[in-house]
């Protein structure tokens, strides 16, 4: 939706899952994938910076698909992950090039605990450790009926003999030479709209992240903006209520 030449911005929604594996080898091999998935993220990163192309990183003979054994699909997402970051690296003013995966803050704190505590500075060691290998993404696609490396599957019964309720909402990884399955658990009231989009083969992006130990995957996808109704015609009242002790603002413009 565009008005003039001023593009809208996107609308996006969407909910948090717990995954779970009832096969530990497929627990294991996603793990894999999200740590190789991780460092093709660092390593993009730092070609983009070197002024590479996307398109050459990217490609099956690329160093992101070969170094790193991703399919092409995943490459190009790892891309877009390190292009988002450089990006919103330039807009805050910051120093590209000092970026640190997986926290400035967290590995400041781990400078700070190494010698003072060294309970709570294994937590935060193995929390910065996560975040840097923990992460796998997969942007949706209305082509490939949803996503095609992470895609949701609903199915009856179950597999591996594991217990589930009567509706079993699957996620499907494409681990390359086989899919790993893991059972998505959520009562996040916008289950009804994942699901609907699922039966309808509507695009969502899926993005696996990695705590404690766990794996959850944060489902989004774009919605449209309603119709602008009100507009500046007819003047505008705009309040802001500021407390510092005392603090108000009224501004009132008639047509």
């Amino acid at each position: 939706m565009k008005r003039g030449n001023k593009e809208q911005p996107k609308l996006y929604t969407g909910l948090e899952a717990l995954l779970v594996f009832p096969d530990h080898g497929d627990y294991v091999a996603t793990l894999d994938l999200m740590r190789r998935f991780s460092s093709a993220v660092r390593y993009g990163y730092n070609r983009l910076l070197e002024g590479e192309d996307r398109k050459a990183l990217k490609r099956e003979s690329g160093p992101l698909c070969t170094l790193f054994r991703l399919n092409t699909r995943y490459a190009d997402d790892a891309i877009l992950k390190a292009k988002a970051l450089l990006t919103s690296q330039v807009e805050l003013g910051e120093n590209p090039r000092k970026v640190v995966f997986g926290g400035r803050k967290l590995l400041a704190d781990l400078a700070r605990l190494k010698r003072s505590n060294l309970p709570l500075y294994e937590r935060k060691k193995a929390e910065w450790r996560e975040r840097r290998k923990g992460t796998l993404y997969a942007r949706g696609d209305r082509s490939k009926g949803g996503n095609l490396n992470l895609r949701l599957v609903v199915r009856e019964g179950s597999l591996f003999g594991a217990p589930t309720p009567q509706m079993n909402l699957w996620l499907r990884v494409n681990l390359g030479d086989r899919y790993a399955w893991a059972l998505v658990r959520t009562s996040h009231p916008r289950l009804q709209e994942l699901l609907s989009r699922v039966y309808a083969h509507e695009p969502y992006n899926v993005e696996l992240s990695l705590r404690e130990g766990k794996v959850y995957a944060l489902f989004s996808w774009e919605e449209e903006l309603p119709p602008i109704s009100l507009t500046q015609e007819g003047g505008v009242l705009a309040l802001d209520v500021n407390a510092d002790p005392y603090g108000l603002a009224l501004a009132v413009v008639n047509p």
